[in-house]
């Protein structure tokens, strides 16, 4: 029994010297104390939820009107044999006309995220003053038709003034912590003034038949047949405009509410009236999220 003790003892000993050797050869950590060492939960910044801010900008815009006269006028000359022989429908009396204003507004939305990706849905107003005026150039074309002389004038004006559009977007991020780059793709709706103007006139002679009166036969001079003016013009307060956008940002979050945003976004309208406005966004914006 006792060399059985012995035996014992000494192993206990040799596995205690040991013990310290293995700890040395496989890094194995070596507590002291009597409290358990808890690894801490990691963390991490989530962008999921409902958010709302307000925003600054600056607008630039270009609306066309190259064919904004071309239903007017169309219209003007539907009962003559003028519109189907020399085309004035489709002359572009009115030019480009390029704009730059100031906007603000605000915007809403909700963030879905899945790991680091995030998709959203926001609303994104904004308003602006913005006015077009485009360069008008009165055109006058002569031309012989069924051996008349048809000379015919076109003078135009217009104007444009866009004050208010929402985007209905859909944004895809991907979220780097507290930075989250995006873009994003939606519908834009607006208001605008429109007021447009045309007038159409000419004279129709006959080069064959001399007119009537003096001067004498010898010096004749071609005999007028017809006369003509017509104008038109359309006024519009607060029509809707439609179009679709496209826009790339980042958010950054400051604290687990507050969050700053830098946006470019482009929006190109349907035509309006035969106006065709396209915009470009800067905008910078502070936000909460919720």
């Amino acid at each position: 029994m006792r060399r059985l003790l012995a035996v014992r003892f000494a192993a206990l000993g040799l596995i205690g010297l040991l013990s310290p050797a293995f700890a040395a050869d496989y890094d194995l950590p070596i507590l002291r104390g009597s409290d358990m060492f808890v690894p801490a939960t990691p963390t991490f910044f989530s962008w999921q939820g409902l958010y709302a801010g307000g925003q600054v900008g600056f607008t630039s815009a270009t609306a066309d009107f190259s064919r904004a006269t071309q239903p007017m006028v169309a219209f003007s000359l539907r009962n003559s044999t003028i519109l189907e022989q020399m085309t004035p429908d489709q002359w572009q009396v009115l030019g480009k006309s390029s704009n730059g204003a100031a906007t603000f507004g605000g915007f809403v939305g909700y963030n879905f995220q899945w790991d680091s990706a995030v998709i959203g849905l926001e609303l994104n107003y904004a308003h602006s003053s913005l006015d077009f005026a485009p360069p008008s150039s009165s055109l006058a074309r002569e031309q012989t038709v069924n051996g008349l002389i048809d000379d015919v004038n076109i003078d135009a004006s217009g104007r444009m003034h866009i004050s208010d559009f929402l985007t209905t977007r859909a944004r895809f991020g991907w979220a780097i912590d507290r930075f989250l780059p995006y873009g994003a793709i939606g519908i834009a709706v607006g208001r605008a003034d429109v007021a447009l103007a045309t007038v159409v006139s000419g004279t129709e002679t006959d080069p064959n038949t001399p007119n009537p009166f003096p001067p004498p036969a010898t010096f004749p001079i071609p005999r007028v047949v017809g006369v003509f003016s017509y104008s038109n013009s359309t006024v519009k307060n607060g029509a809707f405009m439609y179009g679709y956008s496209g826009a790339v940002g980042f958010d950054y979050a400051f604290t687990q509410s507050i969050f700053a945003r830098a946006e470019y976004e482009y929006i190109q309208w349907a035509r309006l009236f035969s106006i065709a406005p396209s915009m470009h966004n800067l905008r910078a914006g502070l936000g909460v999220k919720f």
